[in-house]
């Protein structure tokens, strides 16, 4: 026997009769559509109704969690870019010491906006975990885009300058200890060679010339070894002020003698093309034009548009 057919009209009226409570009997008497091919007809319809608000609440659920996931790969670029700055003066982590610092904080939106989830003990590896997946996504929704050589660029560059740290130091004691053993300097240097040596002059010419790498006025590094007066004598800054290295000294000639053995040991690490501080020079202004241009490229601006016609490994099918 062919199904009877039913139409869009005739729906209708068997929906309304049935929300109102009416048996199939009393459809099939009011309608004169059989009660069976009536039923069989409201029983497709309120599937089809069930199986289309899945579908929706599906589609919602996905389109949040596609939000979420931007946001977090949003909040991952920002702390990218703000934590790859340049180098400060007491700074000695190298690029995968920097790396691992952002990949430690915790970017998820779902967790950071969320009071109940932001008490909830996160591991750090699992922060970290996460991250590095959040990462690679965030490089394959923007890998045409963005040349990621930039990041690795900047972490080469940052390697070189603290590795001319460590070269500077070697280079500074080295210097101090030749200039404390030849004529240059009077007797009371060679006297106090202990103190000297446990003051850590090489630590203090490293640190003001440090200083002056950041600031861009390498010609000012001696300028930065002053005295200062003291209740007890003075004090050798390496830094102009009382904000950097300090040493105290009782004998004002003797401290006059270290101020300028420090001083000539910065004229002597200045010397040459070749110098460490020419590299680090060199690498910190790299440093600060991949930055520069991380800044632009992961610019949220920029970002949104990439994700939203990308598509990586863990994006919510929408």
């Amino acid at each position: 026997m062919r199904k009877k057919y039913i139409s869009e009209e005739e729906l209708e009226r068997i929906i309304k009769f049935k929300e109102l409570g009416a048996s199939w009997l009393k459809i099939q008497t009011e309608t004169g559509i059989p009660r069976r091919s009536a039923k069989r007809a409201y029983e497709e319809y309120t599937r089809s109704k069930s199986l289309d608000g899945l579908k929706e609440a599906r589609q919602q659920v996905a389109s949040e969690q596609f939000h979420a996931h931007m946001r977090d790969l949003i909040s991952l670029a920002q702390s990218l870019v703000s934590i790859i700055g340049e180098p400060t003066v007491n700074d000695t982590r190298t690029f995968e010491k920097v790396l691992r610092g952002i990949l430690e904080i915790d970017v998820r939106i779902d967790r950071v906006n969320n009071p109940l989830a932001a008490k909830t003990n996160v591991s750090k590896e699992l922060v970290i975990r996460q991250n590095k997946i959040l990462l690679q996504s965030l490089k394959a929704h923007t890998r045409e885009d963005i040349e990621w050589e930039i990041l690795d660029e900047w972490g080469n560059n940052r390697n070189i300058w603290i590795s001319g740290k460590t070269t500077l130091k070697k280079e500074a004691g080295e210097i101090i200890n030749n200039l404390i053993q030849g004529d240059q300097f009077g007797e009371i240097i060679k006297d106090n060679v202990a103190l000297i040596i446990d003051s850590e002059i090489a630590d203090g010419v490293v640190d003001a010339i440090i200083r002056v790498i950041l600031n861009g006025k390498l010609n000012k590094a001696e300028n930065l070894i002053q005295l200062l007066p003291d209740e007890r004598g003075v004090r050798l800054t390496f830094s102009g002020d009382t904000l950097g290295k300090l040493q105290r000294y009782e004998d004002q000639k003797l401290a006059e003698e270290v101020r300028e053995l420090a001083r000539q040991a910065i004229r002597n690490l200045q010397a040459g093309k070749d110098s460490v501080i020419i590299q680090m020079t060199n690498s910190l202004e790299i440093m600060r034009n991949k930055k520069s241009e991380l800044e632009d490229l992961l610019e949220e601006l920029r970002l949104i548009p990439l994700i939203l016609r990308t598509q990586c490994d863990i994006c919510p099918a929408l």
